[in-house]
């Protein structure tokens, strides 16, 4: 089969490049366009309940979850006229514009006003009416936001000296291309405030998180993308001593990346944390195809003198195991396809897709390139004869041969060392997990958090089970022993409901005093009702939007969290739940839980879950695929056991130095696995190969596996190393673990396949002649001369 594929590409050179040439171009058009998500990343299924209550938040109530961005302006002199005026004009400049739904702040806040005549109404009073032009005004507006208990926590913190901007912003903008603009405006708006004023606008949300992330993800594909050709551009450059090598690879790998942006572009597919790794992985991993390809065919001509011969010969020689090594590293990503998790999909999908196609470009084009180019001269193969390299081989044989002890007491204490690390192996996961803890937009949310208590949504929902139950005393009076029961936990902001707005008209009912803001009863509430202007919703509908469905059936709470760490989240959820289940009496109501929180949480649980489940799923199935291909038990766990130690290793390390568990970290194991699995089958193949060259000399063929596989390995070894600790450039945390780590794992997997699997090899003579090993294993190369 390789023998012919070598054929038919030497036959058909010019067809070939034209073929790769329409490809480019093609995947250039589909990738053209490919957009960054403007969604957090979406990892649960959607019939999942924690995310079908989400969605029904947003179809039950006028204003869904997480469309909200708060600003905040920390002060003690800020109740002076020029600077209240300019919060003003920084209100209404975002008030007006059209992606904003609404803006809640002092600045449009009423109070309620009832005159003496028993045919008045309530009358919205607003609490600035304009400009202030005088301290005293201005001092007037802080004695009345004193006066109104309703809007504690809602338009200023609890010191007196905070003031908050709530921005409701509309989901055609929220999930939209209009979704930068209308950011940078908001942010333009408050410069311009800190410019007059000289006080700091702080600026939150989740609507505001997303777009930093949404940011960070397109910036750092061309960063990865940048980083990761120089580094592999130099690496090869210093190992194989040519210029034209490092070249050749790098025209290969801008195939790989301009078909990655098409493969998502024709599969509709969107830029997300996950996606935007696609890029820079196919380089690191088409670069270790171009190594193996380039040393065989430099051996080959060493020997045969000739360039087609040579290329024929590599083709045959490593193109079984080629196919064998891409599938695995193929198939260790692929097992994100078990997840549910779209997000996760789509990344297992693509990259799939995309590791099977350069596998394909690598044993197409590498041959029509070399076909065409000069004979290679000695300067450009000598970098197999380097002194340094002689020497590590000659280590590693004597280590197989002498030192086999010495190497299975360190295998054992190093499982034993990385297994107790596993126990103390953390789970977390949080919306900030990821990002630096002095980045700028932690320290904004930290601030939100200390003045206002949180800023991630958890939303109750009350269900009366009928229309207009929710307005029921017995059911209000319920949602009010509930609130002040929040009050109890610490990590929450205040809560707000419909309760907050009749107490509210209580207090002006009763001609404004802070000792009537109470509950009414239902007597006073269908007097209170009667007085309501007509266009109830307009008294203030800011404070009053999203509160209660069309219907009256269904109340909302609205508190706000604390941006927490997952097994602290979870006792606040708890703790919520608890009260839920002390005040409202399950026969009167439904009570249902929504909100970014809960989402993030249910997320990283999620995906955990499923992630180990994909990891042990790919260990299996690759398991099993080298039961099938070495035809032996032993084989077989000789095979996999070098690339079981080090994902032990680094579960190890990530207990012991306290790196938490979380999706991004999960990831590692399963593309680690399949990526450290190549070596394995690249020495496996080698050494079959010199059983049967050999008469079934054990001792010898796995010497002269190390020999002619060892230099290969450690050149792909260390660009992968190298390629993935780029990663360690991003902003996110989740994305500097994940380089991090996957080299860390890989490291040890080189290390692994070097030494541990070469004894392992050479001790199975006490089990296994070498005849049964030379037919246990598969024939992955047609080359046995």
């Amino acid at each position: 089969m390789w023998e012919k594929l070598g054929r038919f590409v030497q036959k058909y050179r010019r067809q070939v490049v034209a073929f790769w040439v329409i490809y480019v171009l093609a995947m250039a058009f589909l990738g053209r366009n490919v957009e960054v998500s403007y969604h957090f990343a979406k990892m649960l299924p959607e019939d999942d309940s924690v995310y079908t209550e989400f969605v029904a938040l947003s179809e039950h109530f006028e204003q869904g979850s997480g469309g909200v961005i708060f600003l905040a302006a920390h002060d003690n002199s800020y109740f002076l006229p020029y600077i209240m005026n300019s919060w003003i004009e920084l209100a209404k400049s975002i008030e007006q514009t059209p992606e904003v739904e609404g803006v809640l702040s002092w600045h449009n806040a009423v109070d309620l006003y009832l005159g003496p005549d028993s045919n008045d109404r309530f009358e919205p009073i607003p609490i600035c009416d304009g400009r202030i032009d005088k301290p005293e005004e201005a001092e007037m507006v802080r004695a009345k936001l004193r006066e109104l208990p309703v809007y504690d926590g809602l338009l200023n913190a609890n010191d007196g000296t905070t003031q908050l901007l709530a921005i409701q912003i509309s989901d055609t903008a929220n999930y939209s291309k209009l979704f930068f603009p209308l950011i940078d405006h908001i942010t333009s708006e408050a410069k311009k405030f800190e410019r007059r004023t000289g006080i700091d606008i702080q600026i939150s949300g989740v609507p505001y998180l997303r777009m930093v992330n949404a940011r960070s993800i397109k910036s750092e594909i061309n960063l990865f993308l940048g980083l990761t050709a120089v580094v592999t551009l130099v690496i090869m450059f210093a190992m194989m001593r040519s210029t034209r090598a490092a070249i050749i690879a790098l025209v290969v790998v801008g195939v790989g990346v301009v078909g990655s942006f098409g493969v998502l572009g024709a599969l509709g597919f969107k830029l997300t944390l996950f996606s935007a790794l696609i890029p820079p992985l196919l380089i690191v991993i088409v670069v270790p195809n171009c190594i193996f390809f380039i040393n065989k065919y430099h051996q080959e001509y060493a020997r045969d003198q000739d360039v087609q011969v040579a290329i024929l010969h590599t083709v045959k020689k490593i193109g079984g195991v080629a196919l064998l090594t891409n599938l695995t590293t193929a198939l260790g990503f692929s097992t994100f396809m078990l997840t549910s998790s779209d997000a996760l999909i789509h990344f297992g999908v693509a990259a799939t897709i995309n590791i099977i196609v350069v596998f394909i470009l690598s044993m197409t084009i590498l041959p029509v390139i070399y076909s065409w180019m000069p004979a290679p001269k000695p300067q450009h193969y000598k970098h197999l004869e380097q002194q340094w390299l002689k020497d590590g081989v000659n280590w590693l044989e004597r280590v197989a041969q002498f030192h086999r002890k010495k190497v299975y007491a360190g295998a054992l204490f190093l499982a034993a060392v990385g297994f107790v690390g596993m126990l103390r192996m953390e789970t977390t996961g949080n919306i900030t997990t990821d990002i630096n803890p002095k980045d700028p937009l932690v320290q904004q949310m930290t601030f939100f958090e200390d003045k206002l208590g949180g800023v991630i949504p958890l939303e109750i929902v009350v269900n009366s089970r009928e229309p207009g139950g929710a307005l029921k005393s017995n059911v209000l009076r319920q949602a009010e022993a509930f609130q002040r029961a929040l009050d109890s936990i610490p990590n929450l902001s205040r809560s707000m409901s419909i309760v907050d707005f009749l107490k509210f008209s209580r207090q002006a009912y009763y001609g404004g005093g802070a000792e009537f803001y109470e509950l009414p009863s239902a007597a006073e509430r269908r007097q209170i009702a009667a007085l309501l202007p007509t266009g109830k919703q307009d008294v203030n509908r800011a404070l009053t939007s999203g509160l209660i469905d069309r219907d009256n059936q269904r109340i909302r709470i609205t508190v706000q969290v604390r941006d927490l760490p997952r097994p602290e989240m979870m006792k606040v959820v708890d703790a919520v739940k608890e009260k839920a289940d002390e005040h409202f009496n399950k026969e009167d109501v439904d009570v249902s839980f929504s909100g970014a929180g809960l989402i993030f949480l249910r997320s990283t649980e999620y995906l955990i879950d499923n992630l180990v489940s994909s990891l042990i799923f790919a260990v299996v199935v690759i398991s099993l695929l080298m039961a099938g291909l070495f035809r032996s038990w032993r084989m077989m766990v000789v095979a996999i056991l070098p690339n079981l130690l080090p994902l032990i290793m680094t579960a190890g390390i990530m207990g012991w130095f306290g790196i938490p568990v979380k999706p991004s970290t999960v990831l590692i194991f399963s593309i680690a696995f399949g990526i450290s699995v190549d070596d394995t089958l690249h020495l496996l193949s080698r050494y079959r190969q010199e059983l049967h060259l050999n008469g079934g000399s054990i001792g010898r063929a796995a010497i002269i596996a190390i020999r002619e596989s060892g230099v290969s390995m450690f050149y792909t070894s260390v660009v992968l190393f190298a390629g993935f600790m780029i990663f360690l450039a991003s902003n996110f945390g989740g994305t500097q673990a994940l380089g991090l780590l996957v080299s860390l794992t890989l490291g040890f997997a080189m290390f692994s396949n070097l030494i541990l699997l070469p004894s392992l090899l050479m001790s199975l003579d006490k089990v296994m002649t070498g005849k049964e090993q030379e037919v246990s294993l598969a024939e992955l190369s047609e080359d046995d001369e």
